[in-house]
């Protein structure tokens, strides 16, 4: 899944300087928020919003179904495909990538048929119990949809994906923290570590983004201590486990096209991401402020785009960043202004970014290789106040983070280079 930030405020369709040259724009519709799947929609009856999500889902859910059968009448057909390729090129890679990879997308259609049949359960057994008590404010509903979803993203997502990738996740824990470490993932004991380094309480953390596994990284890591809500693209409810779970608890759906107006409504719904937060609760909201997954043209794109505009302070700052994007500030901003308690946590990460494009995928770069995290927290008391002193912040840190990018980058080149003259030894 790709998340997204809001880092404008503001999204307004491109306007024709001759309007009878060429088509008419589309004039974004006033738009709504509501509880029936956790994002704006221009229709505001109970009927038609409940119409539009299970169309959706009926569409998603369908498809997942047919693509998971299909891929498992085949499954031995390819499998042997996958393995007859993994030993041709064994030599080169030392690894059955291939395997790895094809296991890993028919273990995802499984979690997922999981996912759905463990949700409708959960809702169906919570009807069952509203007979022999009564629950306030869905308490105990959230608490079973955060303890599902602890499971479902936290432990078969991530932690069975790592398995299955041959993935070692090395975290380190920095910045203003009870205790520094660095640990791995499969270590005894390594989320009660963290949850014990960091404190329970609200945070929020601003990560990078450069694949859609690093999206992940959140929900593997903290959700067993912690209760998770993220701020994701809209189109992301195609993803049908993802629209159930993630519509039963605070998150939040943004729809980028929303037009100047309609943006405002989104904006209002990111701060409600925080807004609640409260000192001794143990609520943590996700947001990638670079707004896409980074690739090189994308780099270009930006430069080029800041060139047109003669934007030299955005370009000159861009074109220092070697591996990560220009943050956006709007959604940052919303976020640090309805904020009312919780600490920041920065996370930096190497290694993700061998899966940021599906070709990268199915040639198993992703596989049998270490990931570093690092995830550097900020106290509540110590960010900064104003506006502007705010931004000048996220870009420090943002630099922070391409330059330890950029070391791990060289480390790992040079591990491999060294590997590679012993073999040829």
């Amino acid at each position: 899944m790709e998340p997204l930030t809001t880092a404008t405020t503001s999204t307004t369709p491109t306007s024709s300087s001759s309007p009878s040259s060429s088509p008419k724009q589309r004039i974004p519709k006033k738009r709504y928020l509501h509880d029936y799947g956790r994002y704006s929609s221009e229709f505001n009856s109970g009927f038609r919003l409940w119409l539009e999500k299970w169309n959706r889902r009926s569409i998603s859910i369908s498809l997942i179904l047919i693509v998971l059968v299909v891929l498992t009448l085949l499954f031995p057909v390819l499998a042997i495909v996958a393995l007859a390729l993994d030993l041709y090129h064994y030599k080169r890679r030392r690894g059955l990538n291939y395997v790895r990879i094809l296991t890993f997308f028919e273990s995802y259609l499984f979690i997922e048929l999981i996912a759905l049949i463990s949700t409708f359960l959960i809702y169906f057994i919570h009807l069952l119990s509203l007979i022999v008590v009564s629950d306030p404010g869905k308490a105990r509903f959230f608490r079973w949809n955060y303890w599902y979803q602890s499971w479902w993203g936290g432990e078969m997502l991530f932690g069975w994906s790592c398995y299955l990738l041959g993935i070692d996740v090395e975290v380190e824990v920095a910045g203003d923290v009870n205790s520094s470490f660095i640990a791995h993932y499969y270590d005894k004991g390594f989320k009660k570590r963290l949850a014990d380094a960091l404190g329970i309480g609200p945070k929020i953390i601003f990560s990078r983004h450069a694949s859609f596994a690093d999206t992940l990284v959140p929900q593997g890591i903290f959700s067993l201590f912690y209760h998770m809500r993220y701020i994701v693209k809209k189109e992301l409810l195609w993803d049908p486990a993802l629209d159930v779970s993630g519509s039963r608890t605070p998150n939040f759906f943004l729809f980028r096209d929303a037009g100047t107006d309609g943006m405002e409504v989104e904006i209002e719904a990111i701060k409600s991401m925080v807004s609640d937060f409260k000192p001794t609760e143990p609520d943590v909201t996700c947001i990638w402020p670079e707004g896409t997954r980074f690739s090189k043209s994308k780099r270009e794109k930006v430069l080029e785009s800041f060139k047109k505009k003669n934007d030299t302070k955005n370009y000159e700052l861009a074109s220092n960043l070697k591996h990560t994007l220009l943050p956006r500030v709007g959604g940052v901003l919303s976020l640090l202004e309805a904020n009312p308690c919780g600490d920041i946590l920065f996370c930096y990460h190497f290694g993700m970014e061998a899966s940021s494009d599906f070709g990268q995928m199915m040639n198993g770069e992703l596989c049998n290789r270490v990931v570093k995290i690092k995830f550097e927290q900020i106290k509540y008391k110590d960010i900064p106040k104003t506006k502007q002193e705010r931004i000048d912040w996220l870009l420090r840190k943002w630099v922070d983070i391409d330059q330890w990018i950029d070391r791990q980058d060289k480390l790992y080149k040079n591990e491999k280079l060294s590997l590679k003259k012993k073999k040829s030894e």
